[in-house]
């Protein structure tokens, strides 16, 4: 798939118009004597250039130059990426329902979603693909496989599976279907009184309301007294179903969301039209700095309305609008272009400027996207976890899934899969940020993402286990031992032989990997960063020096074993229960979501937060 996408955050998304408002040259004029400069160097190419050139390769790199002084989220997409962004909007693709990664060169399950053809015809979690209609699948990248399994529903695709069982390779013939990906993945009663709704790592897509409407109606049916909507690490998606959202919690009448444009027009605030379905139960909404675009128009409008308690860290801060526009000119093909930004009800704007953020030096190629490497290692390193890193990578990045697991398994993993500095105190720093009143007088703030009402860092891993996890060996070994046999669901226990298993596992993939003597890999960059100037390396390397040793005198301890213990729990869960059961482990060791359960279970503390009362 190309796609273009080589800016990251160079530009402030309204600087452009500004300036175009403000010069009193006709913009007009300027452009034609653009298009003359730009037809006198095609031609001087095309003539003299030492080489034979691809026209369309040109006039595709001239696209993407002039998008890269734009923002990161304008791009261009032909007929595949078109597909690609459709699929990601609507929630629906037509294909098998399988999530792969790469293991031991080969795409490997990671988990099967429920009811979907994949899953009825017997694929698992650990299942290595072979091949796909017969071509070896060997050293594929991830969107070559997607492609290759996905199709017109109806169809069929033979591929080839290795059961991680034990069992011999077998050719399966599975008919393609449409599959819906849920955007609300989880719905819960916790305890006895309070339900939450998960829209973790999903997205708002076409029928994200009518999901969330019904995981409401189904948890006041079974009377809880409060509701936790979970919104961390979701990315965004459709504005019209992000208001949609906000408007099942809402009063009817009180706005969601304004629209301005470059040109000063703001579009009529988008007000509550209906009675909320919430009713006036008690609404906590849980954020991080994951939580992006259409998340944070909820949150926001929850917020300002003083509807509910927003408990987490600062959302991610993505305040603008997208437009697709088609190109009928170039048939398949469209553009999508940032056009306005959206305010929340008390008038602040969220957008939050990357532009000062390491954009130069050295550039790190995955897939089709060309990503600058400080501020790569920089987001993997501030994720607290593999879904965490996936859905930053993501929102920071506009990639998608795939490419972003390419980009989190890629050797550099290897090499920065160490704990940086806490991004906890800088991303809710208040420090420059704009004051403005909800409407009962809070105070909020824009410009650098939603504040949550209640801060409060997500646990995170020690820098052993983050490592473990980052390689994926608490998947790579569950898979490898409860492969000798045929094993059902909850038959396997993390037990001492489990754990004496385990530390021997992670003793041979570090031999494998040559690991304990990654600091030859680090002499190496040291050595790279030097001669080619690389600055803004500089002092995440020397961080990435330190830990490295601090990680050397670490390993597995007595000291780590309930964290170990808990990383196999959530393997093993996937492996035979699936990626719900997975979900429902982890709420169990969520000390946000326990915040939030706190104060919906204290109607004084809910109240008083919601009156801006410490």
């Amino acid at each position: 798939m190309k796609r273009c996408f080589y800016s990251l955050f160079v530009a402030f998304i309204y600087w452009l118009p500004v300036t175009l408002l403000a010069s009193p040259t006709d913009p007009y004029k300027e452009v034609n004597l653009g298009w003359e400069r730009f037809g006198a160097v095609y031609a001087r190419i095309v003539d003299s250039y030492y080489a034979s050139l691809n026209n369309q390769e040109i006039m595709q790199a001239a696209i993407e130059g002039m998008l890269d002084h734009l923002d990161s989220y304008s791009q261009f997409y032909d007929e595949e990426g078109l597909l690609q962004l459709r699929q990601d909007t609507t929630g629906k693709f037509a294909g098998l329902g399988i999530t792969v990664a790469i293991k031991d060169h080969y795409p490997i399950i990671i988990s099967p979603i429920e009811d979907t053809p994949a899953f009825r015809a017997g694929l698992r979690t650990g299942d290595m693909i072979m091949s796909v209609e017969g071509k070896d699948t060997r050293d594929l990248s991830l969107d070559a496989i997607v492609a290759a399994l996905r199709g017109e529903p109806g169809t069929s695709v033979q591929i080839t599976i290795a059961p991680r069982t034990g069992g011999k390779e077998r050719d399966v013939s599975i008919v393609r279907e449409i599959i819906e990906i849920k955007s609300v993945s989880l719905v819960e009663v916790i305890g006895e009184e309070i339900g939450y709704i998960s829209m973790r790592q999903t997205r708002f897509s076409e029928r994200t309301s009518e999901e969330v409407e019904q995981a409401v109606r189904d948890l006041i049916a079974k009377n809880v007294k409060g509701i936790i909507l979970d919104l961390r690490g979701n990315p965004g998606g459709l504005l019209t179903q992000a208001t949609q959202v906000a408007d099942l919690f809402l009063p009817k009448g009180v706005p969601i969301v304004s629209i301005r444009e470059r040109d000063g027009r703001r579009e009529e605030t988008k007000a509550s039209q209906r009675r909320p379905v919430g009713g006036n139960l008690p609404l906590v909404v849980l954020i991080d700095n994951s939580s992006a675009s259409a998340s944070e128009i909820v949150a926001g409008a929850i917020q300002d309305n003083d509807r509910g308690v927003l408990i987490g860290t600062s959302s991610f801060g993505k305040g603008s609008v997208q437009t697709i526009f088609d190109l009928h000119e170039m048939a398949g093909s469209a553009l999508k272009l940032t056009t306005a930004l959206y305010y929340t009800p008390s008038g602040r704007s969220i957008h939050k400027d990357y532009s000062g953020q390491a954009d130069q030096g050295n550039r790190i190629k995955v897939e089709d996207h060309e990503l600058p490497a400080a501020l790569v290692m920089d987001v993997i390193l501030e994720a607290g976890d593999e879904e965490a890193a996936l859905s930053s990578l993501q929102a920071r990045f506009d990639i998608d899934l795939g490419t972003a697991q390419t980009l989190l398994t890629s050797r550099l993993v290897d090499l920065v899969g160490m704990e940086s500095k806490s991004s906890a105190s800088r991303v809710d720093s208040l420090d420059g940020l704009d004051q403005y009143v909800t409407k009962r007088g809070r105070t909020v703030f824009g410009g650098g993402g939603i504040k949550p009402d209640i801060s409060i860092a997500a646990k995170r891993p020690s820098r052993y286990v983050h490592n473990l996890e980052r390689r994926r060996l608490f998947f790579d070994f569950v898979i490898d031992y409860t492969s000798s046999d045929s094993l059902e669901a909850g038959s396997i226990k993390v037990d001492k032989p489990m754990l004496d298993s385990f530390k021997e596992f992670v003793r041979l993939a570090n031999e494998k990997d040559d690991y304990d003597l990654g600091s030859n890999q680090l002499i190496s960059l040291r050595k790279m960063v030097d001669e080619m100037g690389w600055k803004e390396i500089g002092p995440l390397l020397k961080e990435l020096e330190k830990a490295f040793e601090r990680e050397r005198g670490e390993g597995f301890t007595v000291g780590l074993e309930r964290e170990i213990r808990f990383g196999l729990e959530r393997e093993l869960a996937l492996r035979f229960k699936g990626k719900k059961a997975q979900q429902r482990l982890d709420l169990q060791n969520d000390i946000q979501l326990e915040k939030a359960v706190a104060v919906l279970s204290d109607v004084s503390k809910y109240k008083e937060t919601l009156a801006g009362i410490d």
